[in-house]
């Protein structure tokens, strides 16, 4: 079971988790998910994977703490954990959410067996 930031139980999961302590940094969360939903920002990761050998899920979750403390979790098919393969999934993640004028995030991987 999944609780919203008011300890209420979530029935919908969405691609978003917001941790926030105030209305400010609500307002900030909310202004990076709409900028995230509008550039298409996970089709243009998943495409970008893809274009460079990896076969993403496809689906992203975004943890978002602040502007400055972002978390982007994904699973791959069968990928190598080797720091070189992990450096250059980042590397192509945050060049496309610093194109897309989202900054950088954190990235974390998982493995899901086809």
């Amino acid at each position: 079971m999944f609780y919203n930031r008011n300890s209420q139980p979530v029935t919908e999961i969405t691609p978003y988790i917001f941790v926030s302590n105030s209305e400010e940094q609500i307002k900030e969360v909310d202004e990076i998910r709409k900028k995230i939903e509008e550039t298409e920002l996970t089709k243009k990761i998943i495409n970008a994977l893809t274009e460079n050998g990896f076969s993403p899920d496809k689906r992203i979750l975004y943890t978002i703490y602040s502007p400055e403390h972002k978390i982007l979790s994904f699973s791959l098919f069968n990928f190598d954990r080797e720091d070189k393969t992990i450096n250059k999934i980042t590397d192509i993640v945050n060049t496309i959410t610093k194109e897309n004028n989202l900054n950088t995030f954190s990235v974390q991987l998982g493995e899901t067996e086809k």
